[in-house]
């Protein structure tokens, strides 16, 4: 039998990184992605971890932006 390791990584994760390349490229497809992830995880979502992270990465202003976006 073999058996392989795989790593994933959290939704949290996964929508600080995409504001990160929205912040270098701009391209509207990570927001929409980011919109999409919020949707569907709503509350499980862990904000205060990602407004922590958004603040040390410089990118705060696009996760505002998006909450107000969603109207969250």
């Amino acid at each position: 039998m073999i058996f392989f390791t795989a790593g994933f990584a959290s939704p949290e994760d996964v929508i600080l990184k995409k504001m990160e390349y929205y912040k270098e490229g701009g391209s509207e497809k990570h927001l929409r992605d980011i919109t999409g992830i919020l949707k569907i995880s709503g509350e499980k979502i862990d904000r205060p971890y990602i407004v922590s992270w958004a603040e040390r990465m410089g990118v705060i202003e696009i996760w505002e932006a998006i909450l107000r976006r969603l109207k969250i």
